[in-house]
């Protein structure tokens, strides 16, 4: 069960004409203020939506805000335009208020993944090709759409369902898979679905839906389920779904389905898990009814027949007060449920069905034949509504609807008559999906087949016209996944009539294996290092395809080749539309080409898909901080990253490093300490951590001299001292020694320079222990100077230095800056260290090389 395209459709539809108003309010209302526009009560809602979905952004405009204005509003904001808009469009718009207000409902059943009515999609279209027609509106979008519609359908299975005015609802957990009847909406049984809710209400605690396979039982729990859900006296406090769906027909057999639940306790441990967490009970069917024991909980069992055991039956026995069952089999279960019998379609009900497939699927021959030929149709296919729908499958396939209907084995020969006129790339993604069987993303289909995006979207929508293919829904963190499989009956009859070659089976399997090994090398460098821009986060085993089309982009990103990365990007966003780590290269790419904006925007959207993700707000912060000029903000996304992986050392050495940028050298040093204070902290990370510690020590030290806090400037060189000492195997480099000579020649001057007694003994120690660390005599002097670059003449080759111990300013030439050429980096303001010689009366520095790195 997942996204149809009748629902993608409704939403590219609702979405152009959304656009198309808010365009017309933009041209009518340009130049006002945007209250006087909205008015304070709409303007205050629409800039609550807009903060929390964009992260509070000062002054919106009304172009920015509109998106969030309900969608009700935006034509009664037109409907008071007056005399700012044409008076035939204010009247066009006025006398069809009514027609846009059947779009709500719609619209409200689309962005609620709602079960949709079998007239939603004929709605949708009728209202957009309506406005499209009319020659007194404007409706650019509508045009757009309609046309991408009638040249390429297929382009709605890329989209995103979502409407930025409609917050997410969960007042009401469940688990509702997104109904399998969205291509036509909910047809008929309206008095079967009143029993069943009246029956849930009332006194019985099981419920259950009994009938042929493919009889619309699922389809019925669903649809009832969903209005419980939605109804304000909902007695539940939590709707849970689970399902045994494990078999596959084929002509002769049941077969299972590897992997799937095999029994009652593996269906109740499902249950306990979407409960309580992957942590389930051992004893999950006690779990379970601990759960409903406790809370009011709607449980529903999906194909039980396939697990009826007797521990289900000691489990429905013992079920709590208050909780109930729903159960859909083709058996029932004993004298302790109320049984709902599910017949075939009546015949209203069936007409409506086969009329809104031809509709939906646009079959010229089914379209306008008489109500004689309709009976006759309904009759031959006993109103099964599988079997209409493989009816109208055959004859969209080209066969004649008399010819669809001679036959005895109904089922299997609508698969034989649509399997011939399947295009060549449906039947490659079919031959595919035979052979490696179970869900594949978009990513894994296009790889496995060699097609690029379109050819593939194109046989994915293709075989999901003809019931060979199922969409199917998942959650993975905030986004919506979806992944496609073959059909039950789909694949017992493939492999019946169009088994694949071995030649192609096994050239298949090596395809995937080498994919799946250059996926496991994938995984297992993120694993090494998940902080390193070349890693890439994988789901799972799902994401190698389009992972290996993303290293792709990432390479053309380095040598500089950002458009064609950025089209294979566009290609990878289109395969998984779900996949974070497609916004985060596509953020890389943008600001390699300096678009800083548009690369902060596509990191937004990565954190939208999975915030969760500690390596994604390091990249984030990383680009906030060097990019985006912003490191206040950065340093959140980094806390929010130590938070999600505390054990990272690199993620809390780049906070300190942060902290010492924003100048918090105190909450720097701090950072430090705790890393180099653990045992478990790699001595080559202490290291790294034992620069930035003594650079954020001396840069305090130093400016508590130079103020002449003498006092202040020891207690840092104490605490740098203790810290030096503690450390056990710490290789230093030459930046952090020189540091030290450069701690140990403030000590000297505050021995010099403090009139405290005290002051100089502590001076003396401290040098003293410095000195010991360096592994020199504490007499031998400190020959290295630390200065800030106060002028800079770059065109002459020379500079002055501003000692950090308060002497005169010092001269410095661009010969003497190591190693050579580095003079080109050396700005006002640069930290640099340096020998000090003396000639005359004057000094110069040489040997001058950059603090900074």
């Amino acid at each position: 069960m997942g996204l149809s395209a009748t629902r993608l459709t409704c939403f590219a539809l609702l979405s152009a004409i959304e656009e198309d108003l808010r365009l017309r309010i933009e041209f009518a209302k340009y130049g006002l203020p945007v209250e006087d526009v909205l008015g304070e009560a709409r303007m205050t809602s629409a800039t609550q939506r807009f903060s929390r979905d964009q992260g509070g952004t000062s002054n919106p405009s009304l172009s920015d805000l509109l998106p969030y204005v309900d969608f009700a509003d935006s034509f009664e904001i037109l409907n008071s335009a007056g005399g700012e808009l044409d008076s035939r469009e204010r009247d066009f718009i006025r006398g069809n208020t009514l027609l846009l207000q059947k779009l709500i409902p719609v619209r409200n059943r689309v962005a609620h993944t709602r079960p949709l009515e079998f007239d939603d999609l004929s709605t949708a279209f009728d209202v957009v090709k309506h406005f499209a027609d009319s020659a007194d509106i404007d409706t650019p979008r509508c045009d757009q759409v309609l046309s991408e519609l009638e040249r390429d359908p297929s382009f709605v299975l890329g989209l995103e369902i979502r409407f930025l005015d409609v917050p997410t609802d969960s007042t009401i957990r469940h688990n509702l898979p997104i109904p399998d009847f969205d291509e036509t909406g909910f047809v008929g049984r309206k008095s079967t679905v009143r029993a069943l809710i009246k029956h849930v209400r009332g006194p019985y605690p099981v419920i259950s839906l009994v009938g042929d396979g493919g009889i619309g039982k699922t389809s019925l729990a669903l649809k009832a389920a969903y209005e419980i859900l939605d109804s304000p006296d909902n007695p539940f406090d939590a709707v849970v779904w689970t399902t045994a769906r494990n078999s596959l027909l084929t002509a002769g057999e049941i077969k299972r389905i590897q992997g799937a639940v095999k029994d009652s306790l593996g269906l109740l441990r499902v249950a306990a898990e979407e409960l309580g967490g992957k942590n389930a009970a051992e004893d999950p069917m006690t779990e379970v009814l601990e759960y409903m024991q406790h809370f009011r909980v709607l449980l529903i069992l999906d194909n039980l027949e396939t697990v009826l055991d007797a521990k289900l039956r000691e489990f429905l026995a013992e079920l709590p007060i208050g909780s109930k069952v729903i159960i859909t089999s083709r058996i029932g279960v004993g004298a302790m449920e109320m049984p709902i019998r599910v017949e075939p379609l009546e015949k209203g009900e069936a007409i409506n069905l086969l009329r809104s497939l031809a509709k939906i699927r646009n079959v010229p021959a089914l379209q306008g034949i008489s109500s004689a030929v309709i009976d006759g149709i309904i009759e031959k296919t006993s109103a099964h509504p599988l079997y209409i729908k493989w009816f109208v499958s055959v004859v969209q396939s080209g066969r004649r609807p008399e010819d669809a209907l001679n036959s005895g084995l109904l089922l299997d020969y609508c698969m034989s008559n649509v399997y011939e006129y399947i295009s060549d790339n449906g039947r490659l993604v079919l031959r595919s999906m035979q052979t490696l069987t179970g869900t594949h993303n978009q990513a894994e289909l296009a790889y496995l087949n060699d097609l690029d995006v379109k050819r593939l979207q194109s046989a994915i929508l293709e075989l999901i016209t003809t019931n060979f293919v199922l969409m199917r829904t998942a959650t993975s963190g905030n986004s919506v996944v979806t992944e496609y499989e073959l059909s039950e009956f789909a694949l017992s009859y493939l492999e019946k009539h169009h088994p694949v070659s071995e030649e192609e089976q096994h050239w298949l399997r090596d395809r995937n294996a080498t994919l799946f090994a250059y996926g496991e090398q994938i995984a297992l460098k993120s694993k090494r290092d998940r902080y390193d821009a070349n890693s890439l986060d994988l789901r799972d085993a799902k994401d190698f395809s389009v992972a290996a089309k993303l290293l792709e982009a990432l390479s053309l990103i380095y040598r500089g080749e950002l458009s064609i990365a950025l089209e294979i990007i566009q290609d990878a966003h289109e395969l998984a539309p779900d996949y974070h780590e497609c916004f985060r290269l596509e953020a890389m790419a943008r600001a390699a080409a300096h678009n800083f904006h548009g690369a902060n925007a596509a990191f937004e959207k990565a954190l939208g898909l999975n915030s969760d993700s500690s390596a994604l707000n390091w990249f984030y912060a990383r680009f906030l901080i060097n990019d985006f000029g912003q490191p206040q903000a950065g340093l959140k996304f980094l806390q929010r990253a130590a938070t999600l992986d505390p054990r990272s050392s690199t993620i809390r050495i780049e906070i300190a490093k942060t902290h010492q940028q924003l100048g918090n050298d105190e909450l720097a040093r701090d950072t430090c300490l705790s890393l180099l204070n653990n045992p478990e902290t790699a001595l080559e990370i202490k290291s790294r951590v034992l620069e930035i510690y003594v650079r954020s020590a001396m840069s305090t030290a130093s400016r508590f001299y130079g103020a002449t806090d003498y006092a202040g400037c020891l207690e840092i060189l104490e605490s740098l001292k203790e810290a030096l000492e503690s450390l056990q195997g710490v290789t230093a480099d030459d930046l952090v020694r020189d540091r030290v000579n450069f701690a140990r020649s403030l000590s000297r001057g505050v021995r010099l320079k403090a009139t405290d007694k005290y002051l100089g003994q502590a001076a003396t120690t401290i040098n003293i222990s410095l000195a010991r660390w360096l592994g020199v005599s504490s007499s031998e002097g400190v020959d290295r100077s630390y200065g800030i670059v106060k002028t800079i003449q770059a065109e002459k080759g020379y500079g002055f230095v501003k000692p950090a111990d308060g002497g005169p300013d010092t001269f410095f030439h661009a010969t003497d800056v190591r190693p050579a050429g580095e003079f080109a980096r050396v700005r006002v303001g640069s930290e640099i260290s340096y020998k000090r010689i003396v000639k005359g009366e004057k000094g110069r520095a040489v040997e001058v090389w950059l603090v900074e790195r």
